[in-house]
């Protein structure tokens, strides 16, 4: 059988038109090569390419069947199969020749393009079964927590002139949010974001709640074979503390999302906010806080299995804060670990345990006490375990604990902290 050279093909109508998205010439142009190459494989594969791009579904699986009746291993075509699959709205049979992929193919770049679908493929499943519609829903959480040092309290008793007290705190967060657009590929939600932080007696100087809105977009697309899932989100929040206003704060975040090799995932980030604070303290020029704050940022997931259920991540951040006062100028990073999965054994629960360090340098800054601090470095170490029961998709119930060690160079601002509770996080 005679075979179209590739430099022919290439240099063929097809590419142009294809390009253009002019498919149904571009078709015309197959058929006529077919006549002349009757049964080659490019040919018959860029066909049934060309044969799904015009919608023609049935025809296009019809085509890629036929050529792995005569190459049962042809890698390109059980990618280009699943696809199609797919767009058809076969999540299973996708899935199945993906998978194939995955495991079959000798190229790295296949594999790497066949899980990204497959992920695709199953978060399709996963919506075929329950259709996500355009409207309103809420998302949120409360409790209540023990809280040994709600007030932050140093160690050393020469900053403070209270004395260190534990306390209850009562914590509601709600998002209520609707799908403005809600496509394929894209979504953008409108949210009210709302969260209230209440202190029994001992602490109730420090009662805290924010109102705000948010506008979140997410974005599927792909660089070159690579499947990409991009966000974007603005939040404004106006903050009260004790039923006055202690600050408002406007925030954006980039994000993007991939998966580089099998069963990992990449989470890249950058954040940026400006906050403004109704008390400049004592000397603006030092003591301000008003200013920016952002950091640039990266979590790793390493996933145990194709279920996707049980991962380790490692998450990495450099951050900044210009402010108006030299004293909260800043320059750190955070570093946090940690592990999540399933507890089949104790039924529908799961397992969190993470720890992270958070380091931060203050360059500028300068006592304005008797204790003559010359410079601040603080590092902040923390420690959190938690138990979740999913009594079903939109209700689980939760058990927690963080302890939380606050320190500096100096010892000053040294301090800990035990935060332990219950929680109940639902969605309507």
């Amino acid at each position: 059988m005679q075979l179209i050279s590739k430099e022919e093909f290439v240099s063929s109508d097809f590419p142009k038109l294809f390009k253009k998205k002019e498919f149904k010439e571009a078709l015309g142009v197959l058929d006529s090569q077919l006549k002349k190459y009757p049964g080659d494989p490019l040919i018959l594969r860029y066909r049934a390419l060309t044969l799904d791009k015009l919608n023609r579904r049935a025809e296009a699986l019809a085509a890629y069947k036929k050529i792995l009746s005569q190459n049962p291993g042809h890698v390109p075509t059980h990618l280009f199969l699943g696809l199609t699959y797919a767009r058809d709205g076969k999540p299973d049979e996708a899935a199945k020749e993906l998978r194939w992929v995955v495991e079959k193919s000798s190229s790295e770049d296949y594999r790497h393009w066949a899980q990204a679908q497959l992920t695709r493929v199953r978060l399709m499943k996963k919506s075929a079964i329950k259709k996500v519609q355009r409207r309103p829903y809420l998302i949120g959480k409360t409790g209540v927590y023990y809280d040994s040092n709600p007030l932050l309290i140093p160690d050393d008793s020469r900053l403070s002139s209270r004395p260190e007290k534990d306390g209850v705190d009562f914590p509601i967060d709600l998002s209520v949010g609707y799908p403005v657009i809600l496509e394929k590929d894209i979504r953008i939600d409108a949210l009210y974001i709302g969260q209230a932080l209440l202190h029994d007696n001992g602490a109730s100087q420090i009662d805290f709640d924010s109102q705000g809105f948010a506008l979140n977009v997410k974005k599927r697309a792909f660089l070159g074979s690579r499947a990409f899932l991009f966000g974007a989100r603005y939040d404004f929040r106006s903050n009260w503390l004790h039923s006055n206003i202690f600050s408002t704060v406007n925030r954006f975040l980039l994000s993007g999302e991939t998966s580089f090799w099998k069963k990992t995932k990449t989470h890249v980030y950058a954040r940026l906010s400006y906050s403004g604070f109704k008390n400049d303290g004592l000397l603006p020029s030092t003591t301000s806080r008003d200013g920016y704050r952002g950091g640039l940022g990266a979590v790793q997931y390493f996933y145990t299995a194709e279920d996707f259920k049980t991962y380790f991540f490692v998450k990495e951040e450099v951050s900044f804060a210009d402010t108006r006062g030299d004293n909260f100028n800043r320059a750190g990073s955070l570093t946090r670990l940690g592990i999540h999965g399933p507890l089949d054994p104790l039924g529908p629960v799961t397992f969190d345990v993470s720890t992270g360090f958070d380091y931060g340098a203050y360059p500028d800054f300068s006592s304005l006490s008797t204790l003559d601090l010359d410079e601040r470095r603080d590092l902040r170490m923390d420690v959190y375990t938690d138990l979740t029961y999913h009594w079903k998709p939109e209700l689980a119930t939760r058990v927690f604990y963080r302890y939380i060690n606050s320190d500096n160079d100096n010892g000053f601002y040294e301090r800990d902290r035990h935060i332990a509770g219950v929680e109940a996080v639902f969605s309507i």
